[in-house]
């Protein structure tokens, strides 16, 4: 055994430190980790037969070595060369070869050991080894992602510590910094380009089909969600975090608080806050902003006007259906957030439906606001963007229901014999009626709609990026959720999707 201990720590480096990989996503080493134990054997049994020591990289090369000597390369140097054509297989270079040889040792008996038997790895020895053969090339593409998927198993679920705790009693308690070259072998593998400054902290996939880790593109979930990021320090690949991954390309947001979903994992939410991404609470994920904070940043030049969908309703759907319990409620409690900001008094507008009109009035109830009336406005009816009913009743009997047609129409312009222009609609309603009838309002404005109202509204006002599209991700907007319309004192309108409970969405 001390020979062999020999044999394996020849050139071994003193350091020992493991650099964190920093991912996830990848699919759980859970079997035992014997590695590189099989490999040690394998070379333990060859020495008590020859008496000679032997490394794993002498044992890979030995058939090129003979190929060598048959094409007449002088004796004097075909180990030398066979050596290192069998370490450039695994991304090694000479010069890490003669300096570090104890971590490169280490590596490559990791890499090439079969995990199900000694036998199986003794076979992939023999057949790696008849690869290299004829040119020193590695050239079965199979066996090299199959090894590389294990190596960034390991390194996703923190399993290098196995290795090494495996490979201490021969390098007495000294392990080498083994790490660093199986982490340089998977991008090879997987034929990343070198990672260095000049794409530091660009993300990727693999788009080889043997891997585990494959993807069709890279936004692509169905087979694998791990992406690799080329790390500004030290300058490696490495498995990506999710938020790197999720974020990667989104550049600057367009706006402030703006919310969008992960570009690989799609139920991920993340906000751009204080210049920079992060990962949005479940309450910010909605991407509606609470609208009694709203209230609270609005400037004494300026003026809003909500645009909310009434508050919980009973199972009646017609005209004169009113709220539950509950969303009596919810309005009080959301009339009395609101006093806590001001005392001042509100103008409210319905659409002339009973439960329009109650949403309206309890919010001034809950706020405490006594002198108020509650107006009809006929363009805030839930049929606004209606050209045809027959027609879009008809597609809300064949294709899903009102929510799937409703979505699906303000985010993709379908079922444009049924509705209006979404732009030219949204334009006549936000213009045409609200911003001409401002002067005879207030500063705050509630007015009280419905959802086949405010779904293509939000669509409009947030160009298409309001997390309502129903048609797509079973998402529609919640009671007392809606727009904001913000008028400055120059005339100047912005939009901001707003909530009156607890998330926007349901």
């Amino acid at each position: 055994m001390a020979v062999l201990a020999v044999a394996f720590v020849a050139g071994c480096s003193d350091g020992n430190g493991v650099m964190p990989g920093g991912g996830e996503g990848s699919p759980e080493v859970v079997e035992k980790i014997d590695a590189p134990l099989f490999v040690y054997e394998i070379l333990a049994d060859r020495m008590a037969t020859d008496s000679t020591a032997i490394d794993i990289l002498d044992m890979l090369s030995e058939p090129r070595v003979e190929q060598l000597l048959m094409n007449h390369v002088p004796e004097e140097v075909v180990h030398v060369q066979a050596k290192r054509e069998a370490a450039a297989a695994f991304g090694i270079d000479s010069v890490q070869l003669a300096n570090d040889s104890g971590a490169v040792m280490l590596a490559v008996s990791a890499m090439v050991q079969n995990r199900e038997s000694k036998d199986g790895t003794m076979n992939l020895i023999r057949n790696l080894g008849e690869d290299l053969k004829g040119d020193g090339v590695w050239n079965d593409p199979n066996w090299k992602i199959k090894i590389a998927d294990w190596v960034v198993g390991l390194d996703s679920n923190w399993r290098y510590n196995d290795v090494r705790n495996n490979a201490a009693p021969y390098y007495g308690g000294n392990v080498p910094y083994f790490e660093k070259y199986m982490r340089a072998f998977f991008p090879i593998a997987y034929g990343f380009e070198p990672c260095d400054a000049s794409n530091a902290g660009t993300v990727t996939y693999v788009n080889q089909g043997q891997s585990v880790y494959f993807a069709n593109n890279y936004e692509h979930a169905d087979h694998s969600r791990v992406r690799f990021i080329c790390d500004a320090n030290g300058f490696q690949w490495r498995v990506a975090s999710a938020i790197e991954k999720d974020t990667a390309g989104f550049g600057a947001g367009e706006y402030d608080k703006e919310v969008r979903e992960g570009r690989v994992n799609h139920d991920n939410y993340y906000i751009f806050d204080a210049g920079r991404w992060r990962a949005a609470t479940p309450q910010e994920a909605d991407g509606f902003t609470d609208l009694v904070q709203v209230y609270a940043n609005l400037k004494s030049s300026e003026k809003v006007v909500f645009i909310i969908r009434h508050s919980e309703r009973t199972s009646e759907t017609g005209a004169s259906g009113h709220l539950t319990d509950n969303g009596k409620k919810y309005a009080r409690d959301l009339g009395a957030r609101l006093a806590k900001v001001g005392t001042e008094d509100f103008y409210f507008g319905y659409s002339g439906y009973t439960r329009t009109y109650e949403t309206c009035e309890y919010i001034a109830q809950g706020k405490g606001q006594v002198n108020y009336t509650i107006e009809v406005l006929p363009y805030m009816d839930g049929a606004w963007y209606v050209k045809d009913a027959a027609k879009a009743d008809a597609y809300v009997n064949s294709d899903g229901g009102g929510w799937m047609v409703y979505s699906k129409y303000g985010f993709t312009g379908a079922y444009s014999d049924a509705f209006y222009d979404l732009e030219t609609r949204s334009e006549q309603l936000l213009k045409d009626q609200i911003l001409a009838n401002i002067g005879s309002m207030k500063r705050v404005n509630v007015m009280c709609t419905h959802d086949y109202l405010v779904v293509p509204l939000l669509a409009y006002t947030t160009d298409g990026h309001a997390n309502v599209r129903y048609y797509e991700k079973n998402r529609w907007v919640n009671y007392m959720a809606g727009v904001a319309m913000i008028i400055s004192a120059d005339g100047s309108v912005r939009y901001v999707p707003v909530k009156g409970l607890e998330t926007g969405i349901m």
